[in-house]
């Protein structure tokens, strides 16, 4: 089972839009994400706003072993 999320603001990347939505880093996500959005890498390297994402689940990430970590943020 796949979610979709949407690009809500400017200068959005791949990676960063992960992190917004997971909340957690999980190894590999980026490429799987590719994967599931074989048009995804023709937007250049930020997202234009609207574009909209389908993304594993947690669960499916789980699944397929990939263990979670924490995203660190530097401004708390």
């Amino acid at each position: 089972m796949t979610e979709t999320v949407t690009v809500k603001s400017e200068g959005m990347t791949l990676s960063a839009l992960l992190a917004r939505h997971y909340r957690k880093a999980y190894p590999g996500m980026v490429a799987k994400t590719f994967a599931l959005n074989q048009d995804l890498a023709g937007s250049g390297p930020y997202l234009p706003v609207g574009r909209v994402v389908t993304v594993m689940t947690p669960a499916e990430m789980q699944a397929e072993g990939a263990a979670a970590m924490p995203v660190v943020d530097l401004f708390l």
